[in-house]
């Protein structure tokens, strides 16, 4: 199987299969696919989705997102709208109009992608949006969940780092998934680059749409500090903040391990 879906007209989408547990088992393929936003998609992608067995996509973005940029869904797939985070703290979806003066501000991406994490584990709002998550992941008896965001990297990401540590996939396994963004964005990332060079902006710009559109170590840190703050693992977090009982667990390894 391949973990990077051939999919020409998006980015950043991935099947979390292939993936051993502590005690030796697998994660499945083709049930659960993380992805970034799905409004650019052409019908030959919406195909690969369908034939791969997609049928209910969960968009995490906020309501300005959506709006924005409509979920394009294959045929018979039901879309349902779970914002992980009532304004977009990602940045993910602002204008570089809207991001002008932050970008010159050496050190502004990092900072904000740092804070965005510990904000998303601490939030009343954004727990109760990933419990809901779990919801829709424990009503799939069969086929795949897409779930995504707009660059499919930190919203998407903490919902695939829950995820994983449900099914008891290692640590250092969970970090490896979460930073193969910079390999699946990697197109994407160079084109933003290339651009800023053609116009000429300035180191600190570069540096801080980098922090933005991409993944760090720093930021998974940074979730796994919220974590040991509000629970002190994840496992008391899964249980505490999200609602994941003992059975729920259970189930899901049922439904997501081989």
């Amino acid at each position: 199987m391949e973990r990077i879906l051939p999919i020409k007209n998006g980015h950043n989408f991935r099947d979390l299969g292939g993936y051993q547990t502590n005690d030796g088992r697998t994660t499945a393929w083709q049930r659960v696919v993380r992805s970034a936003k799905l409004n650019t998609l052409d019908r030959a992608d919406l195909q690969v989705l369908s034939d791969y067995g997609v049928h209910t996509i969960l968009d995490f973005r906020t309501n300005k997102e959506l709006l924005s940029a409509p979920d394009r869904v294959p045929g018979g797939a039901k879309d349902y709208h779970t914002p992980i985070l009532a304004v977009d703290d990602t940045r993910s979806s602002a204008s570089r109009e809207e991001l002008r003066d932050d970008l010159s501000e050496p050190g502004y991406g990092h900072r904000q992608m740092v804070q965005t994490y510990h904000e998303m584990v601490a939030d009343d709002f954004s727990q109760n949006a990933y419990r809901m998550f779990f919801d829709y992941l424990l009503a799939n008896q069969s086929g795949a969940v897409l779930f995504h965001c707009t660059a499919g990297k930190d919203r998407t990401g903490l919902g695939a780092i829950m995820l994983l540590s449900a099914l008891d996939v290692p640590q250092e396994t969970i970090l490896e998934d979460y930073l193969l963004t910079r390999l699946a964005s990697k197109a994407m990332l160079a084109e933003n680059q290339q651009r800023l060079e053609d116009e000429g902006a300035s180191q600190a710009v570069k540096d801080n749409v980098t922090a933005l559109w991409t993944v760090s170590e720093d930021y998974f840190d940074a979730a796994m500090e919220e974590v040991k703050i509000q629970s002190g693992d994840m496992k008391h977090y899964l249980t505490d903040k999200i609602g994941l009982t003992s059975d729920k667990i259970e189930m899901l390894k049922q439904l997501y391990l081989a």
